[in-house]
């Protein structure tokens, strides 16, 4: 349980890390997150964002090897 909470909250904060680097270009309500922004963020946030989905459960399944047919 302790681990699906901390998934979601690395979740959040990729989700973050990935949207500020480019909320300059969009909508001007949040061109305010451009400030909290920092060099290689969006690659920081893509691996904070592969950790959450694996605390979370989301990891990709394992598919068999040979068909079951």
């Amino acid at each position: 349980m302790l681990t699906k909470i901390l998934g979601w909250i690395l979740f959040a904060i990729g989700g973050w890390m990935l949207v500020s680097p480019q909320a300059v270009t969009g909508l001007a309500q949040l061109k305010w997150m451009y400030k909290y922004a920092f060099p290689g963020e969006v690659l920081i946030g893509i691996v904070v964002m592969v950790a959450a989905y694996y605390l979370i459960g989301m990891a990709p399944a394992k598919k068999p090897d040979k068909p079951s047919h």
